[in-house]
């Protein structure tokens, strides 16, 4: 029962003090920096900012400095970034346990595309402020990246370009080495050098020089093993034309002679003392003495650390150096025991008998370490740590991956490489040789990698082999290439699984392949989609685009919620004939460029199942042309003709292409095939003309299928020809028409990308560089109109839309500009000083379309309780309303963060109680006359049948899912329009929830079932959050309710449950008809017969007797027929009560009762029922209640379909099952009819 309480009460204000300020001038320049940002005036911010010395700057102004520098950055721009960067790195000491420093610190890494460093830096900075919401998202898309690295360049491609840049300067170097014969050029030759190298090496290092014969690059990698990899790749694939003046070496060579001077001294090995032990793995531990270095040890330690280091590099050689020596130290007192001069140290490695290794590429080659392991034996342990014996050339990369270090692996990220290894099950391999037998498939998964990815995309370090897993370990110089060969052999290989991962602990792997569990075919179809699928999509079968993008609507949900259920793969899907033939079919009949892309996107996995199908290979070549993959597009027509040459509308593509490649004969002797099989086919018969005549290709294809529509498109008065113009023009290139637009838009950048499904590149403008879009291929591109394309030239160097304020007043830069194929043009901006983006929407003209935005945020961050808050609404609804058991919790939150509380039925409590759990984090803008009420705040609860369904699966259906959605739009309503809700407020959504219901508008009113003063949660400021009960209505009562208000309505529904109930009966809003003046005729089957004619329904006429035989048995079983009925035709009703099966009420209704239902038929009870039900009241309405049920056993799209031309009942079958499930909708109208009377 709804009751009718009003709660509203005042509290006292709740005080809130500001944050006081410490004085100081630097306080004065801060609070000034607040300002100029508020109001966007960044480039102030950094004028005052840099203005002060940088000794007097502090901390905190330093911080605001790179703040700025930040936020004025464009993306893709380093410079502001760096000096962010610098000015942040000085003050980690201080700050570094401080939110705002690491986040801005961690920005400025992110931007510069390291996100090693930034991911923990932003892991500080969430540890400083557990639960930000934006230092987790930056967290989880610095994971994201780190797992599976994408880099703009590779490695592979910057050496490319750097060994490009060195070809173009080199003559000049040689000049500039011949010419200054007293070195004082060396700084100019350094960086000319460094520029030329950078595009490969963020930092390079290196020293040039002329040996008597040619010149020399020596590259070094300062001491670290795992530079040489880079470098080595580097040097070997230095192009002949380098190679013929220079030699490209790595690793400093070793020089007996050389010495460094510090303050005036000369330092010479002889004068270094060195002890040496050899370790257990033969490299060495060197203790170095050297006297004349003692003062400057003390004074600076690092310069001295880096003298001695330099000279032992230089008289071993540096490759010499990381291969054989392991430990380095310099002490201050000379030790016992025997020690010889450093420039002796290379004797006594020969004496050794360690390689004297001259470059790095040899000493690689032959720096295998093998290794054992402790393993775990948790198999869900973090891949590798059930190793138990390996080997591998970079021992680094193995120690910091255990360690949960990445300090390689953030280096090499730098330069565009990446670390990782590729993980199988070894539980395959069994017997005796299974060692080596997971050698062999490791060494072949080498063998295929480099076959088919190429030695230029991968360098191996070694493998792995654990309890559970083998690893082979690379570095990737072209991560994609080497992932996609790995894949495609651990596909076609036996192990059941393959997973690639970086050479990091804490981020996750990627799954290149997992062999599928085969899925549940129908045995009748032979596919995922079953006979009743086929029979659905079948339906949506019309001339009318409308209904084919309803086609593809059901087939994407069918795949998702597919894959989400696990019955299926996505690759399974794609994989299944049934499934692409229909998406193509969708696709191809939307005529639109980029369903044609879907469908050729999707189709090409099922062909290892079209064998025999040429339908396939039609619908393919046809998404194919419309791409303008011309020539694949024949191969596909011709192939389907070799598979099924008796399908005729394969000679029809076949025709159009070889007509179009200039096969002329062989264009009409397809025709002629064509023919043969449809004799006098329209389409054959219009082909052959134009063939004949010459006809392009877009001739051909702009023609509909049925004649009279096609001599309508001829005419110009098809209202489609537009549109199907737009799709024709991405069929064929005019080389023309891409000459022009390059002369107006050029000259073509190196980033250009065509056809992916659009066409994109970066435009400058005014200094800046943008994204412009087309969206179309450029085939599309090459048709538009010059003159416009010139206009909007001519919008875009104006400048006039690079800069724009949100609605809200943020500013905004331009970041992209689309281009449809219909010239209206949409432009995506970019929050200056956040991660967020709106688009404005134009015309052709230029004019802006101003009722469309779009925004990938609804109001900035969303709002939410403050944690003691959050834990009194909490426990308020646990107290008021019950323990909840489940929580829906919103994923995407826009605005406010609300979650849906879902209390289960209990004992005395039957029915679920829904509540919102966050809208009140919204202060609501109430009335000022009502500000004593305090009604700012609110939550919302609805109550549903204990029967209803809450699981995942259910609610992907709108018939369960609606009332959680309601309380979502109710809870956001005040936020969208301004406005506030209280007791009384109604919504209307304008048409009903869903399909099983008239339900349709939404009443507010208190909280139902529980203590009238517990509608009210206080919260630890004193300030109220109200609870209300959402109470869904039908269009009747709304109107009623807005015509005489809500206490009128609510007394008018004093008698129906507060359990919302989607075919609950009507409140009596109206006077109605008593069941004395409900008389004569209810229903009479001769006007459903009547529709069965009309309609030529393919139906038996006694379907039109169905729900009259329903409703008469039912009631005939429940003692509702009058004592004359009783007299005449008591044995129908012994035998109905008996043995319903044998009694056809249909034929007794037409035979005996004139077929017709009449209200005398029934006694006082079913006459005022009938009333009632079967009547013209505002209560429920039995052939409506027919109809939902229709609605429900088809599903919507079948019940709307053309077949059923809105006489859907009439297909119900007329079985037990259909009298059952109307018996029990019957049976409730009844109990609520006799509650309410």
């Amino acid at each position: 029962m709804i009751t009718n309480n009003h709660h509203p009460s005042a509290m006292t204000k709740a005080k809130c003090d500001g944050q006081k300020m410490k004085g100081g001038a630097d306080m004065e320049v801060l609070k000034q920096c607040q300002k100029w940002f508020e109001q966007n005036k960044i480039q102030k911010v950094i004028d005052a900012l840099e203005a002060i010395p940088t000794e007097e700057r502090t901390p905190e102004l330093d911080c605001e400095l790179a703040k700025a520098y930040i936020t004025i950055a464009e993306v893709g721009e380093r410079e502001p970034f760096e000096k962010a960067l610098q000015l942040l790195a000085l003050h980690e000491e201080e700050l570094g346990e401080d939110h705002c420093w690491n986040y801005r610190i961690a920005s400025a890494y992110y931007y510069l595309d390291e996100e090693g460093p930034a991911l923990h830096y932003f892991e500080q900075a969430l540890n400083a402020r557990p639960g930000d919401e934006d230092t987790q998202r930056y967290i989880d898309d610095c994971r994201r990246r780190l797992t599976l690295p994408r880099f703009e360049t590779n490695f592979r491609e910057r050496t490319r370009q750097a060994w490009t840049a060195f070809d173009e300067i080199e003559a000049e170097l040689r000049a500039i080495m011949d010419a200054d014969k007293l070195r004082e050029r060396g700084e100019e030759l350094m960086e000319k050098l460094s520029q030329a190298l950078e595009p490969a090496f963020s930092s390079p290092a290196f020293e040039i020089g002329y040996n008597g014969k040619k010149y020399e690059l020596i590259l070094s990698a300062e001491g670290n093993r795992s530079a040489l990899f880079p470098l080595v790749y580097f040097q070997k694939h230095a192009p002949k034309e380098v190679l013929a003046h220079w030699n490209i070496l790595v690793g400093r060579q070793s020089q007996g002679d050389f010495s460094l001077r510090t303050g005036g001294m000369e330092v010479k090995p002889e004068d270094v003392q060195v002890w040496v032990e050899q370790q257990e793995d033969g490299r060495l531990s060197l203790s170095l003495y050297c006297e004349k270095l003692l003062s400057l040890q003390q004074e600076e330690n690092e310069r001295t650390w880096w003298m001695l280091s330099t000279l032992t590099d230089q008289v071993l050689g540096e490759i010499n150096s990381i291969a054989h020596v392991g430990t380095f130290d310099f002490i201050d007192a000379p030790q016992a025991g025997p020690f010889v001069s450093l420039a002796k140290l290379p004797q006594m490695l020969a004496d050794l008998g360690l390689t004297d290794y001259r470059d790095g590429s040899e000493y690689l080659e032959n720096s295998y370490l093998s290794y054992e392991l402790e393993p775990v034996e948790d198999p869900d342990a973090d891949w590798r740590l059930d190793t138990y014996v390996g080997s591998t050339r970079l021992p680094v990369l193995i120690n910091d991956y255990l360690s949960a270090h990445s300090d390689v692996m953030d280096a090499y990220h730098k330069d565009g490489i990446v670390a990782g290894f590729l993980c199988y099950p070894v539980e395959g391999f069994e017997g005796e040789n299974q060692a080596e037998q997971i050698l062999r498939f490791r060494d072949s998964l080498q063998a295929a990698i480099l076959e088919h990815a190429g030695a230029d995309a991968v360098t191996f370090l070694g493998g792995a082999t654990g309890l559970y897993y083998g690893y082979l370990d690379f570095i990737a110089w072209d991560l994609p290439s080497v992932l996609d060969a790995a894949k495609d052999f651990l596909t076609d290989s036996e192990v059941n699984q393959g997973v690639f991962h970086v050479f990091r602990r804490d981020v996750g792997a990627v799954r290149l392949w997992e062999r599928e569990a085969e899925p549940e075919v129908d045995p009748q179809t032979g596919s995922l989609l079953s006979a009743q699928d086929i029979e659905t999509l079948e339906s949506f079968t019309d001339d009318v685009a409308g209904y084919y993008g309803r086609m593809l609507h059901w087939l994407e949900n069918f795949i998702e919620q597919g894959v989400q259920a696990g019955k299926f793969t996505q690759r399974q899907a794609k994989q299944d004939l049934q499934i692409a033939l229909w998406y193509a079919f969708a696709c191809n009949n939307l005529d639109e460029y980029r369903y044609y892309y879907k469908a050729a996107d999707w189709m090409k996995d099922s062909e290892q199942n079209a064998a025999g199908c040429a339908m396939w290979y039609y619908r393919y070549s046809a998404a194919l042309m419309y791409c303008s993959r011309l020539e694949e597009a024949l191969d596909y027509a011709e192939k389907g003709i070799r598979e099924e040459p008796d399908y005729p509308w394969i000679w029809l593509q076949a025709g159009k292409l070889r007509s179009h490649f200039g096969d002329k004969s062989s264009a009409l002797d397809a025709v002629a095939h064509g023919l043969a099989l449809v004799p006098g086919d329209y389409e054959f018969l219009t082909l052959q003309k134009e063939i004949e005549n010459g006809a392009p290709l877009e001739q051909m294809e702009y023609h509909w299928i049925n004649p009279d529509a096609d001599q309508t498109l001829q005419q110009g008065l098809d209202a489609d020809a537009d549109n199907k113009q737009r799709a024709i023009s991405c069929i064929t290139v005019h080389a023309d028409g891409l000459q022009r637009f390059w002369s107006i838009f050029g000259p073509k950048p190196e980033q250009y990308t065509p056809n992916a499904p659009y066409t994109r590149f970066p435009y400058p403008v005014n200094g800046r560089t943008v994204d412009l879009v087309f969206q179309m291929n450029e085939a599309g591109m090459s048709k538009l109109d010059a003159d416009w394309l010139e206009q909007l030239k001519g919008w875009m160097q104006s400048g006039q839309w690079l800069e724009r304020e949100h609605p809200d007043g943020r500013a905004a830069r331009l970041d992209t500009v689309l281009v449809g194929l219909d010239y209206h043009i949409g432009l995506l901006y970019k929050l200056i000083a956040e991660e967020v983006y709106f688009q404005i929407f134009l015309n052709p003209d230029g004019t802006e379309q101003e009722e469309l935005f779009w925004s990938s945020e609804e109001s900035g961050e969303p709002e939410l309780y403050t944690e003691e808050e959050m834990s009194a609404v909490e426990q308020h609804i646990q107290k008021t309303f019950g323990t909840f058991e489940r929580v829906f919790h919103e994923l995407v939150s826009p605005d406010i963060h609300v979650d849906i509380c879902m209390v289960p039925p209990v004992e005395g409590r039957d029915y679920y109680t829904l509540v919102t759990m966050g809208m009140g984090a919204h202060r609501m803008n109430v009335p000022k006359e009502l500000a004593e009420y305090k009604l700012e705040r609110a939550e919302l609860a609805i109550t549903l049948p204990p029967d209803w369904k809450l699981d995942q699966e259910s609610m992907e259906a709108e018939r369960w899912y609606w009332p959680i959605r309601l309380l979502k739009v109710l809870a956001r309503l005040p936020i969208a329009n301004d406005t506030w809700l209280g007791w009384g407020h109604t919504m209307d959504n304008q048409s009903p929830f869903a399909e099983n219901t008239e339900l349709c508008a939404s009443l507010l009113t208190a909280p139902q079932g529980i203590e009238e003063d517990d509608g009210v949660c206080i919260l630890p400021n004193g300030e109220e959050v109200n609870f209300y009960q959402v109470i869904p209505l039908y269009r009747e009562e709304l109107d009623y309710k807005l015509e005489h208000g809500a206490d009128a309505l609510l007394e008018k529904m004093a008698n129906i449950s507060f359990v919302a109930n989607p075919i609950r009966q009507k409140a009596n809003t109206e006077d109605t008809l008593t069941y004395e003046d409900f008389d004569g005729e209810m229903d009479d089957a001769c006007y459903h017969i009547e529709s069965i004619e009309e309609k030529k329904l393919p139906v038996d006429p006694i379907t039109a007797y169905n729900h009259m035989a329903i409703y008469l048995r039912w009631c005939m079983e429940h003692d509702l027929m009058s004592e004359e009925f009783i007299e005449e035709y008591g044995e129908v009703v012994q035998q109905v009560k008996a043995d319903p099966a044998g009694v056809d009420l249909r034929e007794f209704i037409r035979d005996e009762l004139d077929s017709c239902l009449f209200a005398v038929l029934f006694n006082h009870q079913g006459h005022a029922f009938a009333s009632y039900y079967y009547g013209e009241s505002d209560g429920p309405y039995y052939p409506a209640d027919i109809d939902n049920y229709a609605l429900e056993y088809f599903g919507s799209e079948q019940y709307h379909s053309d077949e059923f031309q809105d006489e859907a009942y009439l297909f119900v079958p007329f079985d037990e099952d259909y009298y059952q499930a109307m018996a029990k909708v019957i049976a409730k109208r009844f109990d609520n009819w006799q509650e309410q009377a």
